[in-house]
């Protein structure tokens, strides 16, 4: 984990703590092979040869005064479109952001066409839903991330429609801005991003011998890397999610195979994933493991990890089944530590038999832990249909902690989908080769990026506490409430 150490002028005075400050230090990773542009620009050769032709007679003697000739010589386009040897005649579509000025200035010589390759995925999950409105693609956003470490800036403007498919329901609300935190990535104001990953119980017993104390682990941001099966998983894959979380205090999860090569170097970070049936042949992880994730759970499996490990918290995969609300409740009431809801990679049910979206389940599993004053014992993390940065701080406003992300890493790493990829059984990538360590520098930029933005949002709502924001259902607007205050008359009638 890089972290930026902070003093203030006074430091050599023996009774000011010096405090630090987190900070994930990015580094350049090139894409391992060119990318798709998301614009096609084309110009009408006859008819930029005979503009030139018509403004070299308009202009004549005047071409040898600098301001004609410069005049005459530049084309409208600040990034760069028409800047090569042969100027308009061939356009550098790299460059070219959408930003419609060069048709807006010669619509009879410019047009400028999204380029279809780049907006098609073979996993549909991944292709905006209206392309023809689209100023980007999700996986153009997350491989610009992993490029780069920043925030990706567009020059367009937002055309498409007001709302859309699952997260693009919600929006944040940043109504309720405040002073001391607006600064933002680049304040002196420090805001965490820390969440606690276990149990805090209610209250202490002092009549007990040993006191309930709290079983809990602090992770440096709300995101986490969840276990990909072996179809959309490679040791190379496995060494670079490991080396980022290593680098950014972020944690993995993964099966005793996958990381039994790891042990000896991350086993710090490693959230070892195990079926209730392994739980004496995987004896050893159980042991030495900072937490515990489980498949699936019963009171004897409970028990029997317990008995191995008293101190790591204790976590359960909670599929979005018929009634994830009951089995969650039921889960805290056992026991567990965390909840981990696990959607596909579509954000819905694995299964199939559950419509909503995780940020409805997220938000009716919040709300049956509160109604039954369970929610502050537990921690509820979720993963599925999480791909963009815009969709941790929205996952925690619908009342989870923390996210784990799972085919993000795929599209950050340049894998490409065979078929679609939306249940972990039936996903499969096209396995190639490349370096672990511009691997892991890709996450480390990934989460880099992700960790800009959310503060940002916390910045913009004046939050100084990333656990401040969990449930915080009022600093949200959700399409489905908006429409049934808009058209509630017009339902009546």
């Amino acid at each position: 984990m890089s972290i930026q150490r902070v003093q203030d002028s006074y430091a050599s005075r023996k009774d000011i703590s010096v405090y630090e400050r987190y900070k994930i230090e990015t580094a350049p990773a090139p894409p391992r092979r060119k990318q798709a542009h998301p614009f096609n620009p084309r110009v009408s050769k006859t008819g930029l040869a005979s503009m030139l032709i018509h403004e070299a007679f308009e202009y004549g003697l005047k071409l040898s005064r600098g301001e004609y000739r410069r005049t005459l010589l530049s084309r409208p386009c600040i990034y760069g479109v028409f800047s090569g040897r042969f100027g308009g005649f061939h356009p550098i579509k790299e460059k070219c952001t959408g930003c419609m000025r060069c048709v807006q200035e010669f619509p009879a010589v410019c047009t400028v066409d999204r380029n279809p390759v780049f907006y098609n995925s073979p996993d549909p999950y991944w292709t905006p839903e209206d392309p023809s409105t689209a100023s980007g693609s999700p996986s153009s956003t997350v491989s610009f991330e992993a490029e780069t470490g920043k925030i990706p800036i567009r020059g367009m403007g937002y055309k498409g429609p007001f709302a859309g498919q699952g997260w693009d329901s919600m929006w944040t609300d940043m109504s309720e801005i405040v002073r001391p935190t607006r600064d933002g990535v680049y304040g002196r104001e420090y805001i965490s991003t820390i969440v606690d990953f276990g149990k805090k119980p209610g209250f202490i017993d002092l009549s007990r011998k040993e006191f309930n104390l709290s079983k809990t682990i602090e992770i440096a941001l709300p995101i986490i890397f969840d276990h990909l099966p072996a179809s959309l998983n490679s040791q190379l894959i496995q060494d670079s999610i490991a080396g980022a979380a290593a680098r950014t205090g972020s944690m993995f999860i993964a099966t005793p195979e996958q990381a039994k090569h790891l042990l000896s170097t991350h086993s710090q970070w490693l959230i070892p994933l195990i079926k209730p049936q392994e739980t004496s042949k995987y004896h050893d992880f159980i042991k030495n493991a900072r937490t515990i994730e489980l498949t699936q759970c019963d009171s004897t499996v409970l028990d029997e990890v317990k008995r191995i490990n008293n101190t790591a918290p204790i976590c359960v995969r909670l599929q979005l089944s018929d009634n994830p609300e009951k089995n969650a409740v039921a889960l805290a009431e056992a026991g567990v530590d965390v909840i981990h809801l696990v959607a596909d990679y579509h954000g819905k049910a694995t299964d199939g038999k559950r419509a909503d979206f995780i940020k409805d389940t997220i938000r009716s599993v919040h709300g049956a832990l509160v109604k039954e004053s369970l929610r502050d014992q537990i921690t509820i993390m979720a993963s599925g249909g999480i791909t963009l940065a815009e969709h941790v701080p929205k996952a925690i406003i619908c009342g989870a902690d923390l996210a784990a992300i799972d085919t993000t890493v795929l599209v950050a790493l340049q894998l490409q989908f065979d078929g679609e990829c939306r249940n972990p059984t039936t996903g499969k990538i096209i396995k190639e080769n490349f370096p672990a360590t511009w691997g892991e520098q890709r996450l480390v930029n990934l989460l880099a990026a992700w960790h800009d933005q959310l503060i940002e949002i916390l910045s913009a709502m004046g939050i100084r506490d990333v656990r401040r924001l969990r449930g915080d259902v009022g600093r949200a607007m959700f399409n489905e409430d908006l429409e049934k205050e808009a058209f509630a008359d017009i339902a009546r009638e």
